[in-house]
């Protein structure tokens, strides 16, 4: 597939505060790519770089073939949906799509397509001081939808929903890349709810990519098992023995792993260390979450 978005060695400085340091990312078209990593990593300074909205240090980037900075044809059917919709309260959803169909040239069809894709037939005529957040971020695809998009940029829009609004959230940016063929990128701070969606994960932390893989690949390094033991200490050496990264945290021993076949291994360590007098009092793998994922890196 060819390059939606290509970037090289992209900085970003705000006086002595480095944004972002040399950083490369490449999107291919149909790609659903999650941009995770905590606040102020340097996502939303990548994504407004990207958008041309924001003058690059150095570097270079190319958004559809045109820098983005310099020429407005590489916005041509990129849409944008942020984190909290900037929209009037007494616009209703209809009046919203009506005026976005002006400004794109779109058809009746389009606007029902837009409105069937995200659910929003029954609150049409609802003014935007009448919506859950949920459906503010719907309306705000709908109306992205208009302008035919081939690349959505969507930045922290399930931050502020419940946990049901953003599984339906998610599933529509899913069911819209199979039908459409709609490239995304979608930045979190949460990469469980990325991985839902998302088949490779870039991760951010201090303007740097400390992680761009597969997301089973991210996921496998995101988990980690825990474990309390009669003598956390002996075990805490005996795994290391073996091989594993091992964090002793008073009584709680954590494993990180670095391949699937380490996980698949511990189990059986671990059964041959209760034939020495090892007994485990509970073993857990959860994910590590990024703030133990950059710290790892």
């Amino acid at each position: 597939m060819s390059l939606i978005i290509e970037a090289k060695n992209l900085s970003k400085n705000f006086g002595s505060l480095r944004a972002l340091d040399n950083v490369n990312l490449r999107v291919r078209r149909g790609e659903i790519v999650g941009l995770a990593g905590p606040n102020g990593a340097g996502k939303s300074t990548l994504l407004k770089i990207i958008l041309g909205i924001m003058r690059r240090d150095s570097g270079e980037v190319l958004l559809n073939g045109y820098d983005p900075y310099y020429d407005s044809r590489a916005r041509l059917g990129v849409g944008v949906i942020f984190e909290r919709p900037m929209l009037p309260d007494s616009l209703t959803i209809r009046d919203l799509l009506y005026h976005a169909s002006r400004i794109y040239g779109s058809t009746i069809e389009d606007i029902r397509s837009a409105i069937r894709y995200t659910g929003l037939e029954e609150h049409i005529h609802k003014p935007f001081s009448e919506l859950s957040a949920g459906l503010k971020q719907r309306a705000a695809i709908a109306h992205a939808l208009l302008s035919r998009p081939t690349l959505i940029i969507a930045d922290e829009i399930t931050s502020n929903l419940d946990p049901i609004e953003r599984v339906k959230i998610l599933d529509l940016i899913d069911i819209l890349n199979k039908d459409e063929g709609i490239t995304f990128i979608i930045s979190s701070h949460v990469i469980p709810e990325i991985s839902r969606i998302a088949k490779r994960v870039v991760v951010l932390n201090r303007g740097r990519v400390v992680m761009d893989g597969d997301v089973s690949d991210v996921i496998l390094k995101t988990l980690v098992a825990r474990i309390r033991s009669n003598d956390p200490t002996r075990l805490a050496k005996r795994l290391e023995n073996e091989g594993y990264n091992v964090e002793l945290k008073g009584l709680n021993i954590i494993v990180r792993f670095k391949s699937p076949e380490d996980q698949e291994r511990l189990l059986s360590v671990l059964s041959m260390l209760s034939n020495e007098g090892i007994r485990l009092f509970s073993l857990d793998f959860t994910g590590a979450g990024l703030e133990e994922i950059i710290r790892g890196d």
